[in-house]
């Protein structure tokens, strides 16, 4: 699978710049007052970075193996995080991700609807390292495609999930998401039962002016239960 995906991001910073360590700070203020461009962008493309965030993104697949045609998934994310009454573990990230699918022809017509909603909870603790993140929590699979079989499981999914982020090169982030996913219960009975790993590597440059491209926000999966590997190549670009 080839691709290339874009998005919006709205952001707001719900918690005081001093409260945080400097590389922790998702949005230092501009000298004339104003927020800087760059620096929104860089905390935009921190998925666990304290700020409340609302994704609008686009991933178009032109090139699908095994079927004809294209693939298009229009996805709305909410990040919220959450404050945390410990000290060593100050916040909780949430990410929920919806997504409207178009599926390729795979000897049935197109398909489209909704997919699968999967719900992410991170807790980040302090960490001595400047410039790293890292966090570790669970992953919730909601069987909200319903009935269509080709834009959801109809499983009841949840699992474990863990992210790390290195930001010690300026203008440059990178780093490694996954999570693990076992169904649960069913949602539509005649539905196989789910054991999937994903991985997403990610590296993102911010060239200036809050101008950034990097790596798609496309998993690679592996299914355990048939034994093979989904590979989603491709770039996405932005302005924040």
């Amino acid at each position: 699978m080839l691709g290339l995906s874009s998005g919006s991001v709205l952001a707001h910073d719900d918690h005081p710049e001093k409260a945080l360590p400097p590389h922790e700070r998702p949005a230092p203020a501009h000298p004339a007052g104003g927020p800087s461009g760059g620096n929104l962008a860089e905390a935009a493309t921190n998925p666990i970075a304290n700020l409340v965030q609302f994704q609008l993104q686009n991933v178009f697949n032109g090139d699908n193996h095994n079927s004809d045609g294209y693939s298009n998934s229009f996805v709305v994310q909410p990040v919220v995080p959450i404050k945390l009454p410990w000290e060593k573990v100050p916040l909780l990230i949430t990410r929920w991700t919806l997504p409207y699918v178009s599926t390729p022809d795979l000897g049935n017509n197109r398909k489209h609807g909704f997919g699968d909603t999967t719900a992410v909870g991170l807790f980040t603790p302090k960490l001595k390292a400047k410039g790293v993140q890292a966090g570790l929590g669970y992953t919730l699979g909601i069987p909200t495609a319903g009935d269509n079989d080709f834009t959801g499981s109809g499983k009841w999914l949840a699992g474990l999930s863990f992210i790390y982020i290195n930001m010690r090169t300026p203008k440059l982030q990178w780093g490694l998401f996954t999570f693990q996913e076992w169904s649960f219960a069913d949602a539509q009975q005649d539905r196989e039962d789910v054991s999937k790993l994903s991985l997403q590597p990610f590296v993102t440059l911010h060239p200036n002016k809050g101008w950034y491209v990097g790596s798609p926000d496309s998993p690679q999966t592996y299914d355990f239960k048939d034994d093979e590997w989904t590979w989603a190549l491709g770039a996405r670009w932005d302005e924040s």
